[in-house]
């Protein structure tokens, strides 16, 4: 297998695509690609031939690239709508016929047809979850989809139509979480009967139960992402599961670490193992495991760097391995292919 990719964006238009190697965590530069004003999220399509970035402005773009198999450059193939203003988020179905985007500032989401060279088609409808959409998000088998409304404090949920594109509010229609804890990211458990959502404004994780048919999420135990006592400034951001799923790892920002959690994947339980902050990691906006589990990559936004962790299989704890700087302001890191 070839080293996997490393592409990195955020509050710059250069996007960086570095080849990482397992064993060392060394990050090489591999090229640079112009997308875009703010492209401070990013998703990859299924088949690994395209990526689709979000484009942070007012009203909201969402451009899609292909990825050159020479050097994994990104050629724009075309730009669409994100179905409403201050994009912060967008995933692919499943499937690869979908794109969603969540629209921060307008409370929108908008679901984009892939069109048959990759691209994107304009959004066939435009949906208003609540308050601060900050994440669009299906389950593993693409039927349903579910979006954290930061400012609403609740998850809306939504069937989906993969022949149709259409969403249909589930039943219930939300998730009501705690009183101003601030929804911002969710993350399914491999098994698929367990979610963890990362709270901004309370700094809690709280895990949930799923059922796949029903497609709802019930709550089942909230915990602090910051150790016992601390009362600083902090708005976590992004929450990730081991690909074992014995571990549930979250990104504070202000007290810049990550939280490592051990999962009880019957009962929901989160055992807090510690928090990790070495390597200068600095406003860790958001981070990602690549897929044999073996390094974990947090973009820190406030000091324009990447730093890679070794994960222990066993413990879920975290060994420092590189740090490579990159373009201003990252806000997305992502892994794949290679």
């Amino acid at each position: 297998m070839n080293n996997p990719r490393v592409y990195i964006a955020g509050y710059h238009n250069l996007v960086s695509c570095f080849s990482l190697e397992l064993d060392t965590g060394r990050l090489t530069l591999l090229s640079t690609s112009d997308a875009g004003k703010k492209p401070a999220y990013m998703a990859r399509h299924p088949s690994g031939r395209f990526i689709y970035a979000l484009d942070e402005v007012n009203p909201g773009r969402i451009g899609a690239y292909a990825i050159e198999p020479r050097d994994d450059r990104l050629t724009l193939l075309n730009t669409a709508s994100s179905a409403g203003d201050g994009p912060c988020h967008v995933s692919v179905h499943p499937g690869g016929r979908w794109v969603f985007a969540a629209n921060y500032v307008s409370g929108t989401i908008g679901v984009l047809p892939v069109l048959p060279n990759g691209g994107v088609g304009e959004p066939l409808v435009q949906y208003t979850p609540g308050q601060n959409a900050h994440q669009i998000v299906s389950d593993a088998l693409g039927r349903h989809v579910f979006v954290p409304c930061l400012g609403s404090d609740w998850i809306a949920q939504y069937r989906f139509d993969a022949s149709t594109g259409e969403l249909v509010s589930n039943a219930p229609a939300t998730v009501p979480g705690a009183i101003k804890s601030g929804p911002r990211h969710l993350a399914f458990h491999p098994s698929g009967r367990l979610a963890c959502l990362i709270n901004e404004w309370d700094s809690t994780m709280t895990s949930l139960s799923y059922d796949a048919e029903q497609g709802t999420l019930t709550p089942l135990a909230t915990v602090s992402t910051l150790p016992a006592g601390c009362a600083m400034k902090n708005a976590p951001a992004h929450v990730c599961f081991s690909p074992s799923g014995r571990f549930v790892y979250g990104s504070n920002r202000g007290h810049d670490s990550l939280v490592v959690y051990a999962v009880d994947a019957a009962s929901g339980a989160l055992q807090l193992v510690g928090h990790e902050r070495q390597g200068a990691i600095a406003w860790p906006r958001d981070f990602a495991i690549d897929a044999t589990g073996r390094c974990l990559l947090v973009a820190s936004q406030h000091n324009n760097s990447v730093t890679v962790f070794r994960c222990n299989a066993d413990t879920g704890r975290l060994d420092l391995l590189s740090a490579t700087s990159v373009p201003p302001g990252p806000a997305f890191v992502g892994v794949g292919g290679g």
